[in-house]
Parts: structure tokens; C-alpha cells; sequence
């Protein structure tokens, strides 16, 4: 039962990227793991956050169409989030560079009433993650130097101390 419905996810997916692609992103947010409450301890499996966003047909589009969670296995996440898509919808999963994986679990944090208390946790703890990550991208890849400025203001101070 489980490899049919593999196989139907698998037909849904498209293994390059077109303009008619839907583009989606599955990722873990939550680990498997046990959760103490007042009478027991609960053990919980791996949660998945899928989103959609539709297909590109002028520009980006920043806003995703469908945002779930699933668990056992990101397959069930994807499944579950095909069934907010049209039918003939093809899904091309993107990485987390390639889409606002942070706002995908933000909308999921305040548009889903059912999460537990863990979940939501983990969640929330999954977007200060991805905003660290972010963060370190940019300082990493982007800077103000400009090193013919630099040249240029280095002669320019040298010059004036003549």
C-alpha cells in the first residue's frame, strides 16, 4: 500500500524544474522524539512541513498556496499537500535556498489551531533557525566592500596627508 502511494507521488513530481511546475518544499521540523506530560510520556514521530507555490507565469511569487504538516515521512506530507493542489498539478521540490521555507512554517504556525504544544515548539524553533541560517548566508556572501573604492579612498587619504 505504501509503494502505490509512492509511486502516485512520484508521477506527481517533476524531476526538472518548467513554468508549469507548482514548486514545493518539503523539509523536517520536527525529530522524532518523547515528550513528557503530566500522567505519561508520549513519543512522537518526525513531522515534515510541505508548502506550494503556484507556477511561476509572470514573476515570483513570494506567498505559498498550501502549507500542511505530516509525519511519519516527508512521502505523507507530500501527499497531503497534493490534495490542496488541482489534480493535474506537477510539483517540482525545491530546497530550502530556493523558496521562504521561514514564512512556509510561519503561516503554518498561525493558520494551524490543531498543533500541539510540541509541535508548535519545534516549529517555532525551526523559523529561528532558518532566520539564523539566513543570516549567516548573507554575512557570508554579501559585503559593503568595494575594493576600488577602497583604493580610491586610500589614495585620497594618503594624498591628503602630503
Amino acid at each position: 500500500m505504501a509503494h502505490e502511494a509512492d509511486a502516485r507521488i512520484a508521477r506527481r513530481l517533476a524531476p526538472e524544474f518548467t513554468r508549469d511546475c507548482w514548486i514545493g518544499l518539503c523539509v523536517r521540523v520536527i525529530e522524532a522524539g518523547s515528550h513528557e506530560s503530566r500522567d505519561a510520556v508520549m513519543r512522537t514521530p518526525d513531522h515534515y512541513l510541505a508548502a506550494a507555490w503556484a507556477p511561476v507565469q509572470r514573476a515570483p511569487v513570494r506567498w505559498p498556496e498550501a502549507v500542511v504538516i505530516g509525519s511519519p515521512t516527508a512521502s505523507r506530507a507530500i501527499a497531503t499537500l497534493l490534495e490542496h493542489l488541482p489534480d493535474d498539478a506537477v510539483l517540482f521540490l525545491a530546497g530550502v535556498d530556493d523558496v521562504d521555507a521561514a514564512l512556509a512554517a510561519s503561516i503554518l504556525l498561525e493558520a494551524d489551531r490543531s498543533l500541539e504544544a510540541y509541535q508548535r515548539e519545534a516549529v517555532e524553533r525551526f523559523v529561528h533557525a532558518e532566520h539564523d541560517r539566513m543570516a549567516r548566508a548573507i554575512a557570508s556572501r554579501y559585503t559593503d566592500r568595494d575594493p576600488a573604492f577602497e583604493r580610491f579612498r586610500d589614495a585620497v587619504v594618503r594624498g591628503g596627508d602630503r
